[in-house]
């Protein structure tokens, strides 16, 4: 590049170095007594430039080793605030199941004494139970005395939850409630005296139980009391026919005449 004649003065450390060697050269070959000081001159400013260009070379790695160290510090600092946010939510979290935990740790506690309560509690209403069994109107005799045996296997069973136990009590319980409000006839047989007599059972409610011949020619109603069957009287055969016919639903329902007898064992 020229500006009004002449030639732009470089200022390049390289360049200014070579224009003083070659002066110094020329210096030396017409100044004989110069010559040995200019070969060391030009060794000092040889070493001169090969340092400054050194220096020059390692500025440069280390601009570009400061901007991958910049970047991997706003990386790093990035992450250490994203690792910061995940903490603060985690313990957050630890802090809820540390709470969650107590809670189940009370509802544990508490059902550990609720069972150690109730069972004591399940076994005596099992074994009133098999009390009023033992001293009701004998009626489905083995269809009850089998759900008792079931549940006292139940209840003797260590790995059946203390729930499960006492859902099968409760439900033997509403079983045995139920019977006090329905009716019902079943064919089976009976004892009278001496005799084993084929006919259908009339069962009303938990109140009594009456038998009814299958030729309807005999009748006879259990004794609680006395834990046994006892002959009726022929005039109560109709009413019990009707009652049969009603409980078989073979007939609308209307009121009938019949002896209750002993309710209870004494």
């Amino acid at each position: 590049m020229r500006s009004m004649g002449f030639e732009k003065i470089r200022t390049s450390p390289l360049f200014w170095g070579r224009k003083f060697i070659g002066a110094a050269l020329v210096l030396a070959m017409t100044i004989p007594g110069y010559a040995d000081t200019a070969r060391i001159l030009e060794k000092s400013v040889k070493l001169s430039i090969d340092t400054r260009q050194e220096t020059q070379k390692q500025q440069e790695a280390w601009e570009a080793r400061k901007l991958e160290l910049t970047a991997l510090y706003d990386q790093l600092l990035s992450e250490n605030e994203a690792l910061t946010h995940t903490f603060n939510q985690l313990s957050g979290e630890e802090l809820k199941h540390q709470d969650l935990n107590q809670i189940l740790e009370q509802e544990k506690l508490e059902s550990i004494r609720i069972q150690e309560e109730m069972l004591p509690f399940l076994r005596a209403v099992q074994a009133r139970l098999e009390i009023l069994v033992k001293n009701d109107a004998s009626f489905l005799g083995k269809e009850r005395t089998t759900r008792l045996a079931k549940l006292s296997h139940v209840m003797e069973d260590i790995d059946v939850s203390i729930w499960e136990k006492f859902r099968k009590v409760m439900e033997a319980l509403f079983i045995e409630a139920e019977y006090g409000n329905t009716v019902e006839v079943y064919q089976d047989k009976i004892r009278i005296g001496s005799n084993e007599v084929q006919g259908n059972i009339f069962r009303l409610g938990r109140i009594s139980n009456f038998f009814l011949s299958l030729d309807n020619n005999s009748a006879a109603v259990f004794n609680v009391r006395q834990n046994q069957w006892e002959t009726l009287d022929d005039e109560y055969i109709p009413a019990l026919a009707g009652g049969v016919e009603m409980a078989a639903k073979r007939r609308p329902v209307e009121l009938i005449d019949l002896p209750l007898g002993s309710l209870a064992k004494q």
